[in-house]
């Protein structure tokens, strides 16, 4: 009774732990990599075509399956004189030599092998997408947080201004203007949240449409300042990319294949057995058959493989000579990033800040034109919007540099 109770309790705790997560709403970043990566159906394809090699290598290993041959008859002699039944039953095993054999079971483990790395390489690409659509998430939500923050700014202004243009102490015309500037404002903060569902939909469809409707993303665009070492990058991280793994694979398997190509010169074997009940008498005993290479001595098959062989070095050459280049232009564009969101983070924000504050104060106490308080509105609102893109482009460019080395920076 005890045990049933305790299992009771176990399971209530599973299905307890199970409804808070899918009530969950708001997803950090590693939590939507993590369900990502759990429910993408490109990972579960790739996942299948590794499983799928895989079986392939283990089946090639496996012997032929041998062939059993049974005949019956009737049989007489030419004088007619005797009759009797015949038979025959013959056991034959193909069996590979061993050379042959043992590079055809290496061409089908380094496809394992590839496939494997190409599945890394598709997670690495699911990485980078998630990551890029998550900061764009938080883009999206600093802008509408800046978009609201300018028009209920505005709007404050115009009521402000239109109470006073109702007493005549300022023009009429300055009321209208700002009820357009409101509306402006409204309209801009309006495309923002379109943009933020949007780049909410094109993140879900990369988890697997798996988050709710209405979820949230947790965290904000940050910046951290990298020590990055191109020469470290490019001599000791790059060389373990899943593409340039997956490429030196397909390497060595056409190197095998060659291999392979060439000792099927060395011909198979036959083992039979045999049992043969004729007209006046039993036959039984073994047999071998050998396949001999008289006339085709696979110079086709060859030159295939070695062409083969040249192409996959070429590509080879051509992925890491693309690698470095993207891994120089990100590393490149990261600190480009990094000088930008400087010039904001030195005095730039505080300034542009300090600088709406007293254009607020200004216009209300009627010490500036309408069209100046607007100029700084905008000013304000452009500046806060480019160290947000700023803060985006650093953050895309760390991922995208990620991608590009296929290792997480530290």
């Amino acid at each position: 009774m005890r045990k049933k109770i305790l299992i009771f309790l176990y399971v209530c705790l599973l299905l307890s732990s199970s409804i808070q997560a899918d009530n969950n709403k708001e997803f950090s970043l590693q939590e939507l990599v993590d369900r990502g990566l759990a429910n993408s159906p490109l990972i579960a394809a790739k996942v299948q075509e590794v499983n799928a090699r895989y079986a392939a290598y283990k089946a090639a290993k496996r012997l032929t399956n041998p062939e059993l041959t049974f005949a019956w008859g009737k049989a007489e002699s030419y004088d007619k004189l005797e009759q009797r039944n015949t038979s025959e039953f013959v056991f034959s095993q193909p069996l590979e030599n061993p050379f042959k054999r043992h590079y055809r079971i290496q061409v089908f483990e380094r496809d394992w092998e590839a496939t494997e790395y190409l599945l890394e390489y598709t997670k690495l690409e699911l990485k980078y997408e998630i990551k890029n659509h998550y900061y764009q998430i938080l883009l999206q939500k600093k802008k509408s947080e800046l978009a609201k923050k300018n028009a209920d700014s505005i709007a404050m202004i115009h009521r402000l201004i239109s109470k006073r243009a109702q007493l005549g102490e300022v023009k009429e015309l300055d009321a209208i203007k700002l009820h357009v500037e409101s509306l402006r404002a409204q309209n801009t903060l309006n495309k923002i949240w379109t943009d933020l569902q949007l780049a909410k939909e094109r993140l879900n469809k990369f988890i697997g449409n798996t988050l709710p409707p209405d979820f949230n993303v947790q965290g904000e665009l940050e910046y951290v300042p990298l020590n990055v070492d191109e020469q470290v990058l490019l001599a000791e991280i790059l060389p373990s990319h899943p593409l340039i793994k997956e490429k030196e694979k397909r390497n060595e398997q056409a190197q095998e294949n060659i291999r392979f190509v060439k000792w099927q010169l060395l011909p198979d074997f036959k083992l039979i057995g045999f049992s043969k009940k004729e007209l006046d008498e039993r036959n039984i005993g073994l047999g071998i058959t050998l396949d001999i290479p008289l006339w085709n001595w696979r110079s086709k098959e060859v030159a295939e493989a070695e062409s083969l062989l040249l192409k996959q070095y070429q590509e080879l050459r051509s992925i890491k000579m693309e690698l470095s280049t993207e891994t120089k232009t990100k590393i490149n564009q990261l600190r480009l990033s990094a000088r930008t969101l400087n010039l904001f983070t030195t005095g730039l924000l505080k300034q542009a800040e300090e600088s709406l504050k007293i254009a607020e104060v200004s216009y209300t106490h009627g010490e500036i034109s309408l069209i100046d308080f607007l100029d700084s509105q905008r000013t304000y609102f452009s500046i806060m919007t480019d160290y947000q893109d700023s803060l985006y482009a650093w953050n895309a460019d760390r991922a995208a540099l990620e991608k590009a080395i296929g290792e997480e920076l530290q």
